[in-house]
């Protein structure tokens, strides 16, 4: 203000010096103040009046300065309270992560009665809560934040993993399910609510949360086609039990349509189509999952599509159905069955020498065995039988109910299933991924389909099947 008050008087004083040059006739002021007239010239008077505003302005800054004192004074003191708060913050949250917890508890309580930001203090409370192993009190810092919007996400996320660190997964998902809702981005509660759903079993809510991560971009595409495949196909196998059949068979093919590659799915659909009697229907999609990826268990499933037929018109149908997909190795087995079937030894040990040298497994040894015992050579098919016991397994899917549904899984298998062909594609025997018995006894157990940090494991464990170990039968 002083600068402003220099730079007027200069430039008035300029102004007048340059008018007095120019001007003959400088005229005069006059000036009456309480009966007492003053007169003089124009050039005195104005020299006078910019003087009289170049010491007002000054004398008004002072006063300003004085009045606005008190403020100033309050907001200086308010900033090294904020400073003194945040600093408290800090060093609150540095204890928490170094594990010391009374320091973390003593920081945050003086952050608290220093910043009015009760987000901020919370936060630093349930943290230091966390680390002291007091969950209790962790979770009154995360309720706190449910009242504001800004930290609702976060407290639902605290809520959610301090109920199931006691276990209570009806709670975590409840807190991981409002959370989804609260945020539109954060993809945790999108992975915590699906996994929880299917680990509960609870289809029709993981088909629901799944819908709603893929509007978000929160999965890839073609992972949530195979995951909404296997939930839909648990869901249609839920429908029956319930005696739901129609709307158990409309789930089913809604679930092969999406992966014509799951066999499970097209193996559901088509059995619940033949009880509703549209076996047409049935052998089509049974066709179709054999185009797209031939399975041993859909083999079956088309052989017995029409019961009472005789042998031979079984075995053209099924010779049919197998060379829709002439380059796969499991219409080379399905050939050399049926080959078998008829006693043609020679036929199908031609067929089976193709599969051996794609993949020479167990149960392709234990085919053999059966050709050679046919032919009467049973110390050929007891070095069969030996060299199956060392050759890699290949589990046969039909062996889980050879009188019944291939794939009569219970919801831990359809949990499995989520993640093993969901994420990855592949189709796991039930018995390899239990350690269950085979015909040749203990399989080793395969790793189950487990969920990366910070998502819950899928714990959904089943005791190993007890099968004893029987000796081959021939095939029928």
């Amino acid at each position: 203000m002083l600068r402003v008050a220099l730079l007027l008087i200069i430039a008035v004083a300029a102004a007048l010096v340059s008018w007095q040059v120019i001007t003959t006739d400088q005229g005069t002021v006059e000036i009456t103040w309480f009966g007492t007239e003053v007169t003089t010239s124009a050039l005195f008077g104005l020299l006078v009046l910019v003087l009289a505003i170049a010491v007002a302005l000054p004398l008004l800054r002072l006063l300003m300065f004085l009045m606005d004192a008190p403020g100033r004074v309050g907001k200086a003191s308010q900033r090294a309270k904020v400073r003194r708060g945040q600093e408290a913050l800090a060093l609150g949250l540095i204890a928490a992560e170094a594990g010391e917890f009374e320091e973390a508890r003593r920081h945050a309580d003086k952050a608290e009665d220093l910043i009015d930001e009760p987000r901020l203090a919370l936060l630093l409370q349930a943290r230091a809560a966390e680390v002291s192993g007091d969950t209790a009190a962790a979770e009154r810092a995360y309720a706190g934040m449910l009242q504001n919007e800004d930290t609702e996400v976060l407290g639902r996320k605290g809520l959610m993993a301090a109920a199931l660190k006691r276990g209570d997964r009806v709670a975590a998902r409840a807190h991981a399910e409002a959370a989804l809702k609260a945020s539109k981005t954060a993809t945790w509660p999108f992975q915590y609510a699906f996994d929880l759903a299917v680990q509960q079993g609870d289809w029709e809510n993981a088909i629901e949360t799944l819908d709603a991560g893929d509007k978000r971009k929160q999965i890839e595409d073609k992972v949530a086609k195979r995951r909404r495949a296997v939930l839909m196909s648990a869901q249609a196998q839920k429908l029956e039990r319930e005696r739901r059949a129609d709307k158990a068979a409309e789930m089913a093919q809604k679930a092969f349509r999406m992966a014509p590659s799951f066999a499970p799915a097209g193996a559901l659909a088509a059995r619940l189509l033949v009880g509703e009697g549209k076996a047409e229907r049935a052998a089509a999609i049974l066709e179709e999952a054999w185009e797209n990826g031939p399975h041993p268990a859909l083999a079956h499933a088309y052989r017995d599509l029409t019961p009472g037929e005789s042998r031979e018109a079984r075995s053209e149908r099924m010779r049919a159905f197998a060379e829709r997909r002439r380059d796969s190795r499991e219409t080379k087995i399905v050939l050399a069955e049926l080959a078998m079937e008829r006693a043609d030894w020679g036929g199908a040990q031609a067929a089976l020498e193709d599969a051996y040298r794609e993949n020479p497994s167990s149960r392709i040894c234990i085919l053999f065995a059966q050709v050679a015992r046919g032919r009467g050579d049973e110390n050929a098919a007891r070095t069969w039988l030996a060299q199956a016991a060392a050759a890699p397994r290949e589990a046969d899917w039909s062996d889980l109910d050879p009188e019944g549904p291939a794939f009569l899984y219970d919801d831990s298998d359809w949990a499995r299933l989520v993640y093993a062909f969901g994420d990855g594609g592949q189709l796991i025997h039930p018995r390899m991924e239990r350690g269950g018995n085979d015909v040749l006894g203990p399989v080793m157990a395969m790793p189950t389909a487990v969920l990366t940090p910070p998502k819950p494991e899928l714990r959904a464990e089943r005791a190993p099947d007890d099968a004893e170990n029987e000796e081959v039968e021939e095939i029928r």
